[in-house]
């Protein structure tokens, strides 16, 4: 049997998603969508509560006006080996440049019949490459140079799996805290709760992962 291609799709359109859903799963490389969102949010919400692991995460460029850029570092830690694709509906050379250089894998223009289409270029991903237009090859090889990748990241779906835990949303959020390297009440005004509140949760994943510092518990969990 060929191999799965575990699928994600985050595009503020219900009606697109639910298109690119059926366009991928109908075609002939494997793919299947496992998680659908129309916010980044909702992408979080769901990969927290079902731990899920992803091969590809396709990432709408525009999400209600907003550049998804700036989201790009968190799904990057918390998706290890996860390959995220841009898509967006212009050739903006300068912006995809700058998605590459925050951890973007690789992107796709839509177009009326665009070559290759999404499922080859997710199947090409997925594969370790990169599909370039000519066009905007030059900026992007210079981007994919100066890519800046989190020091540390983690496959939240693996480290449930491969030490039989699961992580409740907070705790998990605590946890990317921490891989950022932030204080305790950095992560605090983060997240809108208090430090002691923070304290509670390092302490209950120290005894879930079985650690006794911050180092131990970064070290286990990218390592997982």
């Amino acid at each position: 049997m060929s191999q799965v291609i575990r699928t994600a799709i985050i595009d503020d359109q219900e009606l697109l998603l639910q298109q690119m859903k059926m366009l991928l799963e109908l075609s002939a490389h494997g793919i299947r969508c496992t998680l659908l969102s129309t916010s980044v949010e909702g992408f979080f919400d769901q990969l927290f509560e079902e731990q899920l692991e992803l091969d590809i995460i396709l990432l709408d460029l525009d999400l209600r006006g907003e550049k998804s850029i700036v989201h790009l570092p968190k799904i990057k830690r918390l998706t290890k080996d996860a390959k995220v694709i841009m898509v967006t509906g212009h050739d903006n050379p300068k912006l995809l440049a700058k998605a590459v250089e925050a951890g973007a894998d690789g992107y796709f223009v839509k177009r009326t019949d665009p070559q290759p289409d999404l499922a080859e270029v997710v199947k090409l991903t997925y594969a370790g490459g990169a599909f370039l237009e000519p066009s905007i090859s030059a900026n992007l090889l210079k981007a994919f140079q100066n890519r800046k990748l989190p020091h540390h990241q983690v496959n939240i779906g693996e480290l449930s799996k491969s030490l039989n835990i699961i992580l409740v949303k907070r705790e998990i959020e605590v946890l990317d805290g921490l891989l950022q390297e932030k204080s305790y009440q950095e992560i605090a005004d983060d997240n809108h709760i208090s430090i002691n509140t923070v304290r509670h949760y390092v302490k209950g994943l120290y005894q879930k992962i079985g650690v006794s510092s911050r180092r131990e518990l970064i070290e286990k969990v990218v390592n997982s």
